[in-house]
């Protein structure tokens, strides 16, 4: 023994010990482990992931289009009011606002609920004008999303739609594992 030095057990049997946990170890490392958990968890996971990006689609994606194609067509609409609009910011990142639209010459129609949601940007007391299209006089907005933030929307919603892609193949990748 040499001094100063701590031996963590006494004789060969130690030795050997350590040396078969030094084989497990390097076996452990080489070797691919399989998903944990079971094909049904990863199955669930692959139909949660899939159905979030389908209502990501269903949900922002026509508006969007919609906004796109109407581009520079918007004109303030003065028989139109906007009411309960806020705008929510979540972990300084994503903000989700909603609005109604109402009609101000006819206010026993159901105003109409409008909603998106950005990236890295809040709403920022902009005044919220509604606006409708010069080409399709059925189609309102606000001004603030229709023109001011398109590209901002327009990003974040292919930044979400990549993200949601990624853990839809993801939860594929892991299921197909767990069935191997």
């Amino acid at each position: 023994m040499t001094f100063g030095k701590r031996q963590s057990g006494v004789g060969a049997a130690t030795q050997a010990l350590n040396a078969d946990m030094t084989v497990a170890r390097s076996q452990a490392v080489i070797g691919t482990a399989g998903a944990t958990g079971s094909p049904i968890r990863w199955f669930l996971m692959l139909l949660a992931c899939s159905a979030l990006l389908y209502a990501h689609f269903v949900t922002y994606g026509p508006d969007l289009l919609r906004d796109h194609r109407l581009k520079g067509t918007w004109q303030p609409a003065y028989d139109l009011q906007a009411t309960d609009g806020k705008c929510e910011r979540t972990n300084f990142v994503i903000t989700f606002c909603t609005v109604k639209i109402k009609s101000v010459a006819r206010p026993d129609q159901a105003p109409i609920a409008h909603g998106f949601f950005m990236l890295f940007s809040s709403g920022g007391g902009e005044a919220l004008v509604p606006v409708r299209s010069t080409a399709d006089r059925d189609a309102v907005s606000i001004f603030y999303t229709a023109e001011t933030k398109l590209w901002n929307r327009t990003l974040s919603f292919i930044l979400g739609a990549v993200i949601l892609a990624l853990f839809d193949a993801g939860s594929l990748l892991l299921f197909w594992r767990s069935l191997n």
